[in-house]
């Protein structure tokens, strides 16, 4: 039996609703399982710093190195407040002397006695100050030279009374010069000090218009010849207790901690850094060049 024409248009009116439903119902993606990866930023363009716009630091990136100069005069510190003092008058301990940081120290210089053929003793004191260096570079050293306007070498016979300072000639030596050479060297962190020094004096007396005083009527006292062999005496003494006390470890010790204060300021300050900050400096490279520090670092 064939369906009527009613039975038809109820089911194809059916099947166009079904089909507009299924056109206009909203569609859902499907859920996702795994998380949305980022997408890795450009790489970084040159001339451009990490953290800037567009230059996102990558990872593992080394910070940027700085480099400086630093003569080794500005190292040892001001020049002019540098110093020999000659002095045995009050005490054998008044002789001392000053380099620049840490570099100073005292020295035991005795007095002179000669003692004449009628058995009594002459004495010669020594006293002056030197001028402030005159510093140089000779080469690979860094040479200090200090000059003594004049020294005095004060004389007494028998015993330190009027009649004993009066009994014979004082004398001077003028324009005497005491050189002081450093090399340079870099310690195991990398910071500036010194590993070598010699040191050469060089000057005479001058002699008195009276050098020869007889007592006893026969028993003479050449005060010149004495002077001078007392002068003879003062070098070494001054080369070797000088040298002696520099290369002494607590000397080095002062004077290394001091630079390294000095030197940490100075390159923070040239990265940008507060030297008053907490921050620190990691020498990467060092050396010298003659005599001025030749380094490249990174704060940290």
């Amino acid at each position: 039996m064939a369906p009527s024409k009613s039975s038809v248009l109820m089911a194809v009116t059916a099947v166009l609703m079904l089909a507009v439903s299924v056109s206009t119902a909203q569609v859902f993606p499907p859920r996702q399982t795994q998380p949305v990866q980022p997408s890795m930023p450009a790489p970084s363009q040159p001339g451009q710093m990490p953290g800037q716009p567009g230059m996102p630091q990558q990872f593992g990136a080394q910070p940027a190195s700085f480099s400086k100069t630093i003569p080794f005069t500005a190292i040892i510190g001001d020049p002019t407040k540098s110093f020999i003092q000659l002095g045995n008058m009050r005490s054998p301990f008044d002789t001392n002397f000053s380099l620049g940081r840490g570099l100073a120290g005292r020295l035991v210089l005795e007095k002179y006695t000669y003692e004449s053929g009628n058995g009594q003793k002459s004495y010669i004191h020594v006293s002056g100050v030197s001028n402030p260096p005159l510093v140089t570079t000779e080469g690979v050293e860094l040479r200090f030279q200090f000059m003594f306007p004049i020294i005095q070498f004060k004389t007494y016979y028998k015993d330190y009374s009027g009649e004993g300072d009066s009994a014979l000639s004082d004398l001077v030596a003028e324009k005497v010069l005491v050189d002081v050479f450093l090399t340079p060297t870099t310690d195991q962190r990398g910071y500036p000090t010194y590993h070598s020094l010699r040191i050469a004096v060089l000057g005479s007396v001058k002699e008195a218009e009276k050098c020869t005083h007889f007592f006893d009527v026969i028993f003479p006292v050449n005060i010149c010849k004495a002077a001078a062999e007392y002068f003879k005496q003062i070098q070494p003494a001054l080369e070797n207790s000088m040298r002696e006390l520099l290369l002494q470890p607590q000397t080095r010790m002062q004077f290394d901690q001091q630079v390294f204060q000095f030197v940490r300021a100075e390159l923070l300050a040239n990265a940008g850094v507060n030297p008053m900050s907490p921050a620190q400096v990691q020498i990467l490279q060092s050396s010298f060049q003659g005599t001025d520090y030749r380094v490249n670092y990174v704060p940290r």
